[in-house]
């Protein structure tokens, strides 16, 4: 591993770290605002509504001025949002800061485009995002259960160690990263026009692929997101003990993206049978958890079906990609789908869990259709 790869990947550990650590704070801030469930969740709501208008407007600007001021505006507001908690009081102030992080979200996926600009080929950039989906996988086992420790000394605490952390790897990108756009395009002009800024997801040639990772996305973050709720409501699981459910399966998905990369995937799999195998197995997993009544069966179930979750997403990102030398084009309109599945999950997933309904028949319908639109329309790439 290179030199820069090793900043790059310390940057993104740090992402994951502060992103994390605040996780088990937030049921908390249900008692410390006195307020519900739902107004917190709207806090999601709003981070990722106003990322996705600021997104693909933040990848244009990389593409004519660099990567790297990005990057820094994106932690910066990160910085800021975490101030603004540590000094809230109400639920209002908290809504606020979920808005001001929103308005420069992307950090996480300005590092993913470093590691496509960094890459050599294709190859080595598949090998890049699946290195991103480990590093994401560490930080959410060791983010929480530092998260758990400091909030024994405080609501905020948790916040305002992500604030520090923010802050210093604001610090060390500003003397360590790099620029890694070589290919500036400064005639390029900005586009604000919302209707302009999601051109390129209806009529560019990745538009079809745009609509599978949707709608794949939109499944998994339903259940991904409820999952806790769901182990609550169901099976008695206590909130405590389903966090070292979830980091069992953040464990099993690193020990998979570091380990059987290499030589199992994508020594025996092309690209597009990984994309085949990874959907279809993903729907046999949701569709026999959607049908047992028991709770080891169903773990186990998303478990494995968490593994081919993360190998569909890099190697599809990665065909999505392709040739292109303009990255954070499709990065950045990736990065605003994420944030408009982000949008609805929580009215999804909890309004079924709310009437005692599991989430896994429609994620695996999801995902189904998702199946059956790829199979029919981009046949060149889907076995």
């Amino acid at each position: 591993m290179n030199n820069i790869k090793r900043i790059v990947i310390f940057t993104l550990f740090m992402d994951i770290l502060w992103l994390t650590v605040v996780i088990p704070a937030y049921p908390n801030l249900v008692d410390f605002f006195h307020t519900d469930y739902f107004m917190i969740s709207l806090g999601v709501t709003l981070f990722a509504l106003f990322g996705l208008f600021s997104s693909p407007i933040l990848w244009m600007i990389s593409d004519k001025y660099w990567r790297r001021p990005v990057l820094l505006i994106s932690v910066l507001f990160t910085f800021l949002s975490y101030v603004i908690i540590a000094l809230s009081w109400n639920i209002y102030i908290y809504l606020l800061a979920r808005i001001v992080a929103g308005m420069a979200s992307g950090n996480i996926w300005a590092v993913q485009s470093i590691l496509s600009d960094i890459s050599v080929d294709h190859k080595e950039r598949a090998a890049n995002f699946w290195l991103f989906g480990a590093v994401f996988g560490i930080g959410f086992i060791i983010g929480p259960a530092i998260g758990w420790w400091l909030l024994g000394y405080g609501v905020k605490i948790p916040f305002i160690v992500s604030g520090i952390l923010a802050l210093l790897n604001l610090a060390f990108i500003f003397r360590w990263v790099p620029e890694t756009n070589k290919l500036l395009d400064k005639a390029k002009k900005i586009r604000i026009g919302i209707a302009r800024v999601f051109k390129d997801m209806f009529v560019s040639r990745e538009k079809k692929y745009y609509l599978v990772f949707l709608i794949v996305n939109l499944g998994i973050m339903i259940y991904q997101m409820s999952f806790t709720l769901y182990l609550s409501k169901f099976f008695g699981i206590w909130w405590e003990q389903s966090w070292y459910i979830m980091a069992l399966f953040w464990l099993i998905m690193v020990i998979n993206q570091w380990f059987l990369l290499k030589p199992f995937w994508l020594k025996r799999f092309s690209n597009k049978k990984l994309i085949s195998i990874s959907l279809f197995w993903m729907i046999i997993c949701y569709l026999w958890a959607f049908i047992f009544p028991w709770a080891i069966p169903v773990i186990a179930l998303v478990a494995l079906s968490s593994v081919f979750g993360w190998i569909f997403r890099p190697v599809f990102q990665n065909m999505m990609l392709g040739n292109r030398q303009d990255v954070w084009v499709v990065n950045g309109n990736v990065s605003a789908l994420s944030n408009l599945a982000n949008i609805f999950w929580p009215i999804i997933g909890g309004y079924m869990i709310d009437v005692n309904i599991s989430p896994f028949g429609l994620v695996a319908f999801l995902i189904f259709l998702a199946y059956i639109y790829a199979k029919k329309h981009l046949t060149s790439h889907i076995a």
